[in-house]
């Protein structure tokens, strides 16, 4: 039997691991079809590769080394993670994920690509997917057609899909939730009796490494553990009646925050402080902001997970509930073994992983910017729990007899759910237009067109958001907005083409009338395309 038993677990190991073989071709290939950058992607690149600093100077030439630099490692200047570290410290994240990137870009001195920061990230999304399956082992009590069930409905989300190619810290951030949920569920099942210590070796220290970790990856990660730490202890406290497990578990935890914050001081003021901190915190105690900013980021979660199904599988759990509270007042037969179904389903694990990720939800929600589908990022780290979580609760309610069929129905609604968000362009941060865009510079470029970039001088970093076409140029000439005065270039004023990159915020006819007035060998203009902040427009003589 035991045999038989250990034969069934391999045979769902193998179809996991084909699962996860696929689901790991499938982001190879979003990764393929990513033809852009978000800005912060840019930003990701920069802050770990910086040479001499961004800095634009008012109808001055840029030549594309000196731009092209500050997104790249240059030769002996590799594996210098004091100077990630300082640059972080000007902005508003923690240096870990940075140092990462930083490690792979010094392996390639001079180039940039994508595939530096992808790769990190199919890294921690295979791990992700090994990760939650244990989860789910866990909390089904090793019901292994569940586990496999529910990685493979997260795997092909368009959310875990997007985690993948967004070039920033939430793939690695969902790595060390899953392992800080993952450690205290095993120390649930490890010390079931009261008064067992927690030990050390198998939890105590592991977790210390995994928040130190995690909190220097990204501040969201004290966010979950506060509220799985805070359930944790509350149980332990009425499970022991005593204080000693909790004390140890606290001095453990307040280890790695202690040595979190020798290792990068400015995590404080940048949680509460900094311009994020201080826009966070104004969010959370906004009282007015809440159904707002609860409503966008639950329609997040609804439409890039669950494919806008999530109120109907609420529901089925509701139904099969109320069912089941029916059925148990029908037969009193059964009383004992309705009562030891109802224990089951109200198991320690499973509240303690709901309450947490209820509370993470909320609270990055109340704090997180709102960005359109773009800030699907911010709930990334908890959307494989959730699922989990509500495909347990439907298994739960329903008797043995019925959960083969709903195995049946379950995988194939998910899998239809899945390749409806994949096929129906539901994948961000891939900006299929940069392909025709980066043509277009590319062209101009072989053609020796003249680049002038018209940029807002308060908000010059807007530039980088399209980098991957100014590389295709020699150099590019910057002028700021606050000025309407002729240009005086010879080259901007003697070319009969130009391309032009417009500042969203500059008095666009005042700007196009300025480089009319600048070169009178150009007399029509034609705008190509637009970008999140500015417009690209084609100069040219009509004669």
């Amino acid at each position: 039997m035991i045999e038989e038993g250990k034969e069934k677990n391999r045979k769902w190991l193998f179809l996991f691991l084909i699962v996860w073989c696929v689901q790991m071709l499938t982001a190879v290939y979003f990764c393929y079809q990513k033809q852009g950058f978000h800005e912060d992607e840019y930003y990701s690149y920069y802050s770990t590769s910086r040479t001499n600093g961004f800095w634009i100077e008012d109808q001055t030439w840029m030549e594309r080394e000196d731009y092209f630099n500050e997104f790249v490692v240059l030769e002996r200047q590799g594996f210098q993670y004091g100077l990630v570290k300082q640059v972080q410290s000007w902005d508003v994240h923690p240096p870990v994920y940075y140092w990462i990137l930083h490690t792979v870009c010094s392996l390639f001195p001079g180039q940039f690509s994508k595939w530096f920061g992808l790769s990190i990230n199919l890294v921690a999304f295979g791990i992700s997917l090994f990760l939650l399956r244990q989860l789910s082992l866990l909390l089904t009590k090793g019901d292994e057609k569940m586990a496999w069930l529910v990685c493979l409905f997260y795997g092909f989300t368009p959310a875990a899909m997007s985690s993948v190619v967004f070039i920033r810290m939430y793939a690695l951030l969902t790595v060390f939730v899953l392992m800080c949920a993952l450690l205290h569920m095993k120390a649930l099942e490890k010390c079931q009796k009261p008064n067992d210590k927690l030990p050390i070796k198998d939890f105590l220290l592991p977790l210390a490494i995994v928040t130190y970790l995690g909190f220097l990856t990204q501040y969201y990660y004290f966010i979950f553990l506060f509220f799985l730490a805070a359930g944790f202890c509350l149980y332990l406290l009425w499970r022991d009646k005593n204080l000693w497990n909790i004390i140890r578990y606290g001095v453990s935890l307040a280890i790695a925050f202690v040595l979190a914050y020798l290792t990068y001081p400015s995590c404080l003021g940048q949680m509460f402080r900094g311009q994020r901190g201080a826009q966070a915190t104004d969010n959370f105690f906004n009282i007015f902001n809440t159904m707002e900013r609860l409503q966008f980021f639950w329609e997040l979660l609804d439409e890039y997970v669950f494919g806008k199904t999530l109120p109907v599988f609420l529901l089925a759990i509701l139904l099969l509930f109320v069912t089941q509270l029916w059925k148990k007042s029908r037969d009193e037969a059964s009383d004992a073994k309705e009562k030891m179904d109802v224990k089951e389903r109200m198991r320690t694990e499973y509240w303690l992983l709901l309450i947490t990720v209820v509370g993470y939800f909320l609270v990055v929600s109340k704090t997180g910017l709102l960005l359109g589908n773009t800030s699907v990022r911010y709930q990334t780290p908890i959307y494989g729990m959730v699922i989990l979580l509500v495909l347990e609760g439907v298994r739960r309610q329903l008797n043995k007899e019925w959960k083969g069929l709903l195995f049946a129905v379950l995988s194939g609604i998910c899998m239809l759910i899945d390749i409806s968000g994949l096929v129906s362009e539901r994948v961000v941060f891939l900006y299929p237009e940069d392909a025709k865009q980066i043509a277009f510079a590319e062209e101009q470029a072989a053609n020796q067109t003249p680049v002038l970039y018209i940029y807002d001088e308060g908000q010059d970093w807007c530039v980088w958001d399209c980098a991957n076409e100014l590389f295709a140029y020699d150099k590019v000439y910057f002028a700021g907005q606050s000025s309407t005065q002729p240009l005086t270039d010879n080259i901007i004023t003697g070319s009969e083409k130009m391309v032009v990159y417009l500042s969203n915020s500059a008095d666009k006819e005042a700007q196009l009338q300025r480089i009319l007035d600048s070169n009178t060998k150009v007399s029509e203009y034609e705008l190509k395309y637009s970008e999140k902040y500015c417009d690209v427009y084609y100069f040219y003589n009509k004669k």
